[in-house]
């Protein structure tokens, strides 16, 4: 009688392969395990099955492998689901590896943080690279609060501009005006500043041209953090503030003008997440000032981030434990890679965005990250102006956490999801922070609860400490409305 071959049992050679394959599976799955422990990223009841169950396979198939006689049928069989199983460890530790690797450039506990300075011509000028400008003189603003010392921009410039030398003035003007009276020249003017001069000149970028950025590492720098760090955001009541910018540079700097300032009170206890928008025109009495109100806008680019936060903690009473600053370019991409939101116009009449060129009609409307870019950039077309503008801010962050608390596959995509981040913020939350904050959820996929708040006011043209001599739009805020919100975030924290 003649046997199958596969009924035969295993030959020395399919031996030695089942036991090579047995033992890339037990080094795969005893890393993988070590990896996720590390990390602690899965909650107990979801890591201990995943522990024991790699366990028990490993024990099966080393038994098939080193012990049990099988026939070559069997063999092939267990051979098959080994590899399988391998392959999925190892793209599983690559996505863990991204994942961490994310995490440790991004969230550290104590964010660099860069003064970075704009290389500024004419149009007119000839002049197109910072390579063009060698051996050329500057006139830069001597700045009222130095984030670096003379000596570390002077360095800086002339590491970068070969044979460059700077000139220090005490009034901008003469820095702005230079470049427009001599095409040859160029200025160099810290992106805060700048961007503020812009502000208030609206022609005069359509007259200059950026050529290249100076960046200066600050040393030293004071993080936020209060002693409540020692534990993480997860496990307490917090709040952060999300400052957005709209900046032009390739590095998120310093100073910006803050166009957006959201205070989000996040209670993980009840997942209840309250967001209170406080328009970027708003009058208020920027930390350390005397005499003039400023708008809070300009927190943003005179003081930075730590700035914006004081004067906000004046204004509500109540200390931000955390900030993220993000550029608003950041919301394009990662809109893209959850595959689009639903956002609700309040608006009665369609709105073509001036940004994206985008159309928003009446009630909801599905929109990619090119739109939801453009949605929450939009004020000029709605009746409400810059505050309607925050409340479709918040709205479109609302839709965002709705739609990922909800994701099945939250693990898997999570990679993509923070890798389209890369770049476009910073922040002083810590890689524990972000750990424990998806652990959270994973736990508990249930959705969070969502409120928005936003504090209004009375527009109005006035003073500003940062511009004494010019009358700006500023927008008296409704002292109900601060009380409210002062209210409504003690009640989120559980107060």
């Amino acid at each position: 009688m003649v046997r199958d071959e596969f009924d035969e049992f295993n030959t020395p050679k399919i031996n030695i392969i089942s036991r090579i394959f047995s033992s890339i599976f037990l080094v795969a799955s005893v890393y993988f395990v070590v990896k996720l422990g590390v990390m602690n990223i899965l909650p107990a009841k979801f890591f201990v099955p995943i522990a024991i169950g790699l366990g028990v396979l490993n024990f099966v198939f080393g038994l098939v492998a080193f012990r049990c006689k099988t026939t070559k049928r069997t063999q092939i069989i267990y051979d098959i689901i080994t590899i399988l199983l391998s392959i999925a460890i190892i793209i599983a530790q690559s996505k863990l590896g991204e994942f961490e690797s994310f995490v440790k450039s991004n969230f550290i506990g104590t964010a660099k943080k860069y003064s970075v300075y704009e290389v500024i011509v004419s149009q007119k000028s000839t002049i197109s690279t910072l390579k063009d400008l060698k051996g050329k003189e500057f006139f830069t603003y001597e700045e009222p609060v130095k984030e670096v010392s003379n000596e570390d921009l002077k360095e800086a410039v002339k590491n970068t501009i070969a044979d460059s030398s700077l000139v220090f003035k005490e009034d901008l003007e003469p820095v702005m005006s230079r470049v427009l009276a001599l095409n040859d020249s160029a200025s160099i003017v810290n992106n805060g500043t700048f961007e503020s001069y812009l502000s208030i000149n609206e022609d005069y970028e359509e007259k200059i041209r950026v050529v290249g950025e100076i960046k200066i590492e600050i040393k030293d720098t004071v993080d936020n953090a209060t002693d409540a760090d020692k534990t993480t955001i997860a496990d307490s009541p917090f709040i952060l503030y999300i400052s957005g910018i709209d900046t032009r540079t390739g590095t998120m700097p310093s100073r910006s003008l803050s166009d957006v300032n959201i205070i989000a009170t996040v209670n993980p206890y009840t997942k209840k997440i309250l967001f209170v928008n406080i328009p970027r025109d708003s009058y208020v009495i920027i930390h350390g000032d005397t005499g003039l109100a400023d708008k809070l806008t300009h927190a943003g680019s005179r003081g930075g981030v730590e700035l914006s936060m004081a004067t906000i903690e004046d204004l509500l009473g109540v200390k931000p434990d955390r900030y993220i600053r993000v550029n608003f370019n950041f919301l394009e991409g990662f809109v893209n890679k959850i595959g689009g939101i639903f956002v609700q116009s309040s608006e009665d009449h369609t709105i073509v965005t001036l940004h994206n060129r985008c159309t928003i009609n009446p009630g909801e409307n599905f929109v990619d990250g090119r739109c939801a870019l453009g949605f929450v950039r939009e004020r000029k077309s709605l009746k409400d102006g810059d505050i309607q503008r925050g409340k479709n801010q918040m709205h479109v962050l609302t839709r965002i956490i709705e739609k990922i608390s909800k994701d099945e596959n939250l693990i898997n995509n999570l990679g993509d999801y923070l890798n389209s981040l890369n770049g476009s913020f910073d922040t002083n939350i810590s890689s524990d922070d972000i750990t424990s904050l998806i652990r959270l959820q994973i736990d508990d996929m249930s959705g969070w609860s969502v409120e928005t708040y936003s504090i209004e006011g009375t527009g109005q043209m006035g003073r500003t400490h940062s511009y004494p001599n010019q009358d700006l739009y500023i927008l008296v805020q409704d002292e109900n409305m601060v009380n409210v919100a002062k209210q409504k975030i003690n009640k989120t924290l559980g107060y």
